[in-house]
């Protein structure tokens, strides 16, 4: 199906009320205990190294599935794909999303529906890579210990294929309020050289939590609401770095040519606000 050759696997499923086909490599690959999801709209060129990065994690005695969301490319994706079919527990399901964010919120809708037995759903961009082989591992045993719902790393930033000088580091001050209305603030004023760190989240399957359907910083908004409003229930990865975040993703770099790149940072700064004056309030 759709060029993947070896992948017999096939099941419908209802997701989100919403009938989904979807093929796996393997039959184990359904009885994954944590699912690294991965959403791709045209980007089988950097694909290839987000799942190399994939295959590399080192992680003793877990069940690791990779769900494929495929977002009506029209490049060679598939063949990207195949070249792992070997090394990976691969799903892939077609769903026409049409945006980062229902893209993202139909890979978790798909967890949910598809894979009773997984742990965590873990998210990695198509353009981005784990930062080190014990990236995934790392976080899903902190999240085990705290007993979380919700796991938050850092991210070093890459540009033209080369790491930078800065990270969006992941620490615990990011659990007290006042440091993430701060880096929020920069953020909306341009001013920030560092941002507070949003694509590298681990969830629990089931829990219900969904990027809002916004024009930019859907990721921001979502990581914001897990620091703000549900502090209790999530860690923090200081060490070692979740992702390396790629800074030249086209979806990135159109957002940052647009006014919707600064009015949405600047509209969860003012919704950050009032969810802690909230908290302040209920203290």
């Amino acid at each position: 199906m759709w060029g993947l050759d070896g992948f017999a696997h096939e099941r419908t499923l209802d997701v989100a009320g919403s009938q989904v086909t979807a093929v796996a490599n393997e039959q184990r690959a359904w009885n994954a205990e944590v699912a690294v999801t991965v959403t791709v709209h045209d980007q089988a060129g950097p694909l290839g190294a987000c799942l190399e990065s994939i295959a590399q994690q080192e992680f003793p005695g877990g069940e690791v599935g990779v769900v494929v969301v495929e977002d009506g490319s029209s490049d060679d994706w598939a063949a990207t794909i195949g070249h792992f079919r070997q090394r990976l527990r691969l799903i892939v399901c077609r769903m026409r999303c049409g945006s980062p964010a229902r893209a993202r919120n139909a890979a978790l809708s798909f967890v949910d529906a598809a894979l009773p037995r997984a742990q965590w759903v873990a998210r990695l961009d198509a353009d981005d890579r784990f930062s080190t082989p014990r990236s995934l591992a790392s976080a899903c045993a902190l999240g085990s210990r705290h007993g979380a719902r919700w796991v938050l790393g850092g991210n070093r930033l890459v540009l033209g294929g080369s790491l930078l000088g800065r990270e969006n580091a992941a620490t615990e001050a990011l659990l007290r309020a006042p440091t993430v209305l701060s880096i929020l603030q920069a953020m909306s004023e341009g001013t920030a050289e560092n941002e507070l760190p949003s694509c590298n989240l681990l969830l629990r399957p089931r829990t219900g939590w969904r990027y809002p359907e916004v024009e930019s910083a859907e990721d921001h908004w979502l990581v914001t609401d897990l620091l703000l409003n549900h502090t209790a229930s999530g860690a923090i990865l200081t060490e070692p770095p979740y992702c390396d975040y790629n800074l030249g993703g086209e979806v990135t770099a159109a957002n940052r040519r647009t006014a919707r790149y600064m009015s949405s940072r600047q509209a969860l700064f003012a919704q950050a606000r009032k969810w802690a004056a909230r908290l302040g309030d209920n203290g």
